[in-house]
């Protein structure tokens, strides 16, 4: 492979990378009321950390609970209040249920040193028998981020549990997310940067 190609690839890649980045430290933003609604065929467009584009939409539910599809095919059904767990999945890639309870702190409005607790009891098609777990998150602050789709001034979420690590970064001039990153326990990392919201 000639060098000007190796240069090429080289440019291609980088350009297709995400971008999140952490510009800086904020202080300024008012507590974010929540959660934001959201009618039946709403989009979430993002890039992921391949640098592939998809889209989660709402399919079903109300104010309480609400059904989403993926470009994946992956299918779940959440509370509508926030970081919750899926209560179902199918498709994701395995399949399971859950019940889901918040037994500490509050979500909204949210701001900064805000933390709360969620008890999740479930099966899942990748395990033998049913499990328990926790779900522990925190807003650890307010940071200004540079994604793909330009810089935001956002909330940054960071929840806990036995199976890794999820940080949302909300900004209240969206109204909602944008940007996710989860790693699990092995490492892998999945990344999500908005581009761009649907409504009906």
């Amino acid at each position: 492979m000639s060098s000007l190609l190796q240069f090429l690839l080289l440019c291609c890649i980088s350009f297709n990378a995400l971008a999140l980045t952490e510009l800086e430290s904020i202080d300024h933003l008012a507590p974010m009321p929540g959660p934001d609604k959201r009618n039946i065929g709403w989009e979430w467009h993002f890039t992921d950390q391949d640098g592939k584009p998809g889209f989660m939409r709402k399919v079903d539910g109300d104010d309480l609970e609400a059904t989403y599809t993926r470009t994946d095919g992956c299918r779940w059904t959440r509370s509508t209040s926030g970081f919750a767990p899926a209560i179902s999945w199918s498709g994701c890639p395995s399949s399971g249920t859950s019940s889901v309870e918040l037994v500490k702190g509050k979500i909204w409005p949210l701001d900064t040193g805000q933390t709360f607790q969620y008890r999740i009891r479930g099966n899942s098609s990748l395990l033998p028998k049913a499990w328990s777990s926790s779900r522990s998150c925190e807003v650890t602050g307010q940071v200004r981020i540079e994604i793909r789709s330009g810089i935001h001034d956002t909330f940054k979420v960071v929840c806990k549990e036995r199976w890794g690590t999820r940080t949302w970064w909300l900004s209240p001039e969206v109204g909602t997310a944008v940007a996710y990153r989860q790693t699990t326990k092995r490492g892998k990392i999945i990344l999500q940067e908005m581009d761009r919201i649907v409504s009906p």
